[in-house]
């Protein structure tokens, strides 16, 4: 694809997705907002905020498991109206598509081709704007690692691109999974592995930082705390969800299926059948989807030369088993090791390729808007009742919800925790709702959040059994799930005001 034709797709993105920008903060957009406003107060110190997420108010150092450098990129526009700070998201989508280009150049031959296959994955759309470490992730890890692979290659200074792509850990600490491979390339290419050590470099200067603000490594605190769903079912719950999000909403195998194809989507099918019928659609997508790194590293009629498809099988099959070792599954993180999922894929259908991951991308975006949308607004009528009283309240829930009511003045309500008698409380449905000893004898207010129509895909339902933000269905009691989207017409969110 000529550049001209890249810089028509970039706009005719940003303008059918520009009414969006504008959107509530929701889901975890909240948290990272909340650590952003931690570096306003003190910005060598951003995790010692506390904040309530399972119904326990505590340090975000020890829930939020993710380093602060999204919290340092926010907090210049955290007092901002919020489409300036989703616009100040987008130069990381321009920094990894850039990357994409080098990359598609170096494994495709056709710079374009690797610019637009990134772009149009919708969990990459749904990144561009989100008030989360996606997208920086995302720009250091493909920028970082195209740039590293071709400086290896020419024998120049490496250190400089492996220090971009270390710098990913910054955002998320996914970025290290990708080490291994910073090592693999110049074996492959009999250059020297020291240039690559630079990678580190990032990760230990935060390190070094932890111990000097909180006393403590934070990767390692991280560590333990995500440690905790590690049992079989856990593990094969964890392998049916990030093989149906990599078919469902990121590398959408969307090429000619031969006898291999054919045979993983069957594999996969078959993997998530007990989760039903459509979770099983899903995981023939998954099955299809990773089916090309397996190939990589079995064919012998491939034509690509040995080191590239070593390096891309690597690269995916990785990310799969790195995401086994999480606490839950997301779609958004498959984002480092996506690229060479696309990479790795028969490009023999791209005109289809690109037309369904824009009408999905753009479908679940306008979704998670109006999501957004009718919760804040759900939350703005319970918090009407308060003021109508002249008074505040506590609440339950957390995500959208809970930026809007306790922006509003409402405190949340601990995990068995007990209201004062007379008090209003504010208590959601779908927002993670913690237990409390609530009796909710006096119902005050109900309310209700619907989409506008069934035609758009759901990322979030209850009643589909679909969630691509985890993989969990709020309680109670919480109910695993596997499916990244699905059609739905079920409420966006229920809620009702009590007076104990």
């Amino acid at each position: 694809m000529r550049h001209r034709s890249l810089s028509l797709l970039l706009v005719a993105l940003f303008g059918a997705t520009a009414w969006t920008l504008a959107r509530p903060p929701d889901f975890d957009e909240v948290n990272f907002l909340t650590l952003a406003r931690g570096a306003v107060v003190d910005p060598w110190r951003p995790h010692a905020i506390t904040l309530n997420w399972q119904g326990t108010t505590e340090p975000a150092f020890d829930v939020l498991s993710n380093p602060p450098g999204i919290a340092w990129w926010l907090a210049p526009v955290v007092g901002l109206p919020v489409m300036t700070q989703r616009l100040w998201m987008l130069p990381w989508t321009l920094l990894a598509a850039w990357g994409a280009g080098r990359l598609g150049r170096r494994f495709l031959g056709d710079r374009g081709a690797g610019e637009v296959m990134l772009l149009v994955a919708p969990v990459v759309m749904l990144s561009t704007s989100a008030l989360l470490p996606d997208a920086p992730l995302l720009a250091c890890c493909v920028a970082g690692m195209a740039g590293y692979l071709d400086a290896v290659e020419r024998g120049e200074r490496a250190w400089t691109w492996a220090l971009l792509l270390g710098a990913g850990a910054l955002f998320r600490y996914s970025a290290v999974a990708l080490w291994p491979l910073v090592v693999l390339w110049p074996l492959l290419q009999r250059r020297s592995v020291l240039p690559g050590l630079a990678v580190g470099v990032p990760l230990v200067l935060l390190a070094a930082h932890d111990l000097h603000a909180y006393g403590e490594v934070h990767v390692l605190a991280m560590g333990r705390f995500q440690a905790v769903a590690n049992t079989p079912l856990d593990w094969g719950h964890k392998a049916v969800a990030a093989l149906t999000m990599l078919g469902g909403v990121a590398a959408l195998p969307v090429f000619k299926w031969r006898k291999a194809h054919l045979v993983a989507a069957l594999v996969g099918a078959l993997a998530a059948m007990s989760w039903g019928p459509v979770a099983a659609f899903f995981g023939a997508l998954g099955g299809a989807a990773l089916a090309p790194a397996i190939l990589a590293l079995t064919s012998t009629s491939d034509p690509r030369p040995r080191p590239d498809r070593l390096l891309l099988a690597a690269w995916v099959l990785l990310g799969f088993v790195f995401l086994l070792t999480l606490r839950f599954s997301a779609a958004r993180y498959w984002l480092p090791f996506l690229p060479a999922g696309l990479l790795l894929m028969p490009n023999d259908l791209p005109r289809c390729r690109v037309a369904l991951g824009l009408l999905l991308g753009l479908g679940l975006t306008a979704d998670g808007a109006f999501q957004a949308r009718a919760a804040a607004a759900l939350a703005e009528a319970a918090a009407a009742i308060g003021e109508k009283e002249g008074t505040t309240g506590r609440f339950t829930g957390h995500w959208g919800w809970q930026g809007a009511l306790e922006a509003r003045g409402w405190t949340p309500l601990d995990e068995d925790q007990v209201a004062p008698v007379g008090e209003l409380v504010a208590v959601p449905s779908e927002a993670w709702p913690q237990s409390v000893p609530l009796r909710c004898t006096q119902v005050v207010w109900d309310g209700v959040a619907t989409p506008p129509s069934p035609v758009f895909p759901r990322g979030y339902s209850a009643a589909a059994g679909a969630n691509l933000h985890a993989n969990w269905i709020a309680g109670p009691p919480p109910v695993r799930t596997v499916i990244p989207w699905w059609f739905a017409d079920d409420a966006y969110e229920r809620a009702r005001v009590c007076r104990e």
